[in-house]
């Protein structure tokens, strides 16, 4: 069982049985010390030999003999003593595993699939072929020729971007960026397999609540080049721009068609994820290659504590340890930020998705909400318990909880919000319905409520019209797929409860069928739209799991 440096270990010291001592990859590179295969320090040889003497029998005095007369036994319990934090030692005969599913903070839950260091090991040999300037100079001319489909193409784009496409150009889609992510991870893993170091395994995980795969390269910190560490990071990205370059310059050549567009879409989207992956304030690829230029293993954890040393001197009246930490406590307003917004448009997107799949949604949304609100709630309790362990004083702590509630508390009566119900429209000869899904559960619809309808893109949606809900009861209709989802299956027909529309505003090329935002006449505060969310869903107690049938009843 691991010990924290809160409490004292006591000798003799043993390593986790999933700790490791791992040597240099090159004469410049540092010892890594790793814990579940997880780098956790960087140590000299010298620091490095204690580690690999202390076996759970030497007490320190013992331990120093057996290194050489340049040691006591106060240096082996001060180098101990000052990795203890890591989790390293071990000092009972509890022995952990390496799990197969394991979590990362703040919102990364990984599955791990295998082992790809014996596939990457016997490719070596053909990635030598890879770094020549021959094929450095092919990649370029790839990239500018995607770049010049990317301009070539943007009203084509806009409009796949925008409207429903067939299903097979989304299983086309799906297939393709599954495999592209996987040879993504496995790119990042051939590069430092090339350097000579081992990715441990690969997996799928959830990564701020979206599925996407992972390759662990943690073991590229044992190099001592930045410059290597940097193109291992990168080296992912690289293999999307090339993929999304290739199709979108293939798109050049293809006719009007199903799958051309399912080509675009896909060329887009890699073109999409080479550049979100740049970005350095989470756990991304982008963030991966600063840390490793910067050479400042764990950056983000360091700046979020840096981050959370300063407003604990401001806010909690907390001592700070180090005055001088430059930009790290920036760098940790920028990754507190850019990680909540991450979670939340990413939980904004998905919710309407699921909420519209019945009961089985609403329990995944549920435990979605539960789950961001524990993590909130973890982070918040140990910051203000590291505040009190270093002094604060508890009448600042009490001050400013309840500033915090009482400021929550105004924030949720005084933030207007205008209840917004996303639902579907049909359109045909002057005469427009308003249609939901019959599975979505509770909705609120009534009477005059204005209406923006808009084409039902995968990630755009642009306003055609504008409308209102007529005065007429709504009623039991098929409509098409593409109300309810971006996708056209001809022929294909969902129950809906459809209510009549009054369109106001609208232009000669209005599409039959499209998505519809629908806005309620009155705003209400944030709580109130909150509560309502709450008890109108099928899990609040005494509610019907199916919905109010608002037909019942209707003459």
């Amino acid at each position: 069982m691991s010990r924290s440096a809160a409490q004292p270990l006591e000798w003799p010291v043993r390593l986790s049985s999933v700790a490791s001592i791992d040597q240099p990859l090159d004469a410049g590179g540092p010892w890594i010390v790793a814990l579940n295969q997880v780098p956790k320090a960087r140590v000299s040889a010298d620091v490095a030999a204690v580690l690999r003497t202390v076996d759970g029998t030497l007490l320190p005095g013992q331990v120093a003999a057996a290194l050489g007369s340049q040691w006591t036994a106060e240096d082996v319990e001060n180098v101990v003593g000052r990795l203890a934090h890591t989790g390293i030692f071990d000092a009972g005969p509890h022995r952990a595993e390496v799990r197969r599913v394991q979590f990362r903070a703040p919102l990364t839950v990984q599955l791990t699939l295998f082992n790809p260091a014996p596939l990457l090991q016997a490719l070596r040999p053909a990635l030598a072929v890879l770094v020549r300037r021959e094929t450095a100079a092919a990649l370029a001319i790839v990239l500018v020729a995607g770049l010049l489909g990317l301009v070539t193409a943007s009203e084509d784009i806009v409009r796949v971007l925008s409207t429903p496409l067939p299903m097979e150009a989304y299983v086309f889609v799906v297939a393709a960026m599954f495999a592209s992510t996987l040879l993504h991870e496995l790119g990042h893993g051939m590069a430092l397999t090339y350097f000579g170091g081992t990715p441990r395994r690969i997996g799928i995980m959830l990564f701020y609540l979206s599925p996407a795969f992972f390759c662990d390269v943690t073991d590229g910190w044992r190099l001592g080049s930045r410059k290597q560490r940097v193109v291992i990071a990168l080296a992912g990205p690289v293999v999307h721009a090339a993929l999304g370059s290739l199709a979108l310059a293939t798109h050049l050549f293809l006719p009007a068609s199903p799958l051309g567009d399912a080509v675009l879409l896909y060329g887009v989207i890699c073109f999409a994820v080479a550049v979100l992956n740049l970005f350095p304030f989470i756990k991304l690829d982008g963030y991966v290659a600063l840390m490793s230029w910067l050479d400042v293993p764990h950056l983000r954890r360091k700046a979020l504590d840096a981050l959370a040393g300063v407003v604990g001197y401001w806010l909690l009246g907390a001592p700070r340890s180090n005055h001088h930490q430059g930009w790290l406590p920036w760098f940790g307003l920028a990754g507190f930020v850019s990680g909540a917004a991450f979670t939340l448009v990413g939980f904004q997107r998905l919710v309407p998705v699921f909420l519209q799949l019945g009961l089985v949604g609403h329990v995944v949304v549920a435990a979605g909400s539960c789950l961001l609100l524990a993590v909130v709630l973890k982070n918040v309790l140990a910051f203000f318990g590291s505040a009190a362990r270093q002094g604060s004083p508890f009448w600042r702590r009490a001050v400013v909880v309840v500033a915090g509630v009482l400021c929550v508390a105004a924030l949720l009566a005084a933030v207007p919000v205008r209840p917004t119900t996303v639902a579907g429209y049909t359109y045909s000869d002057g005469d427009l319905r308003i249609v939901m899904p019959t599975v979505s559960g509770t909705h609120s619809i009534s009477a005059g409520d204005e209406v923006i309808l808009q084409t039902q893109g995968m990630v755009v949606n642009l306003e055609v019209a504008r409308a209102s809900v007529g005065d007429q009861p709504p009623s039991n209709i098929n409509a098409p797929v593409e109300t309810v989802g971006p996708v056209t299956f001809p022929g294909a027909l969902v129950p809906v409860l459809a209510y009549p529309g009054e369109m106001h505003a609208f232009a000669s090329s209005t599409p039959a069928s499209g998505r519809a935002v629908i806005s309620g006449g009155t705003s209400v505060s944030l709580g109130e739209w909150l509560w309502n969310a709450i008890t109108g869903s099928p899990l609040w107690p005494g509610s019907s799991v199916s919905g109010t049938d608002p037909t019942k009843g209707a003459p």
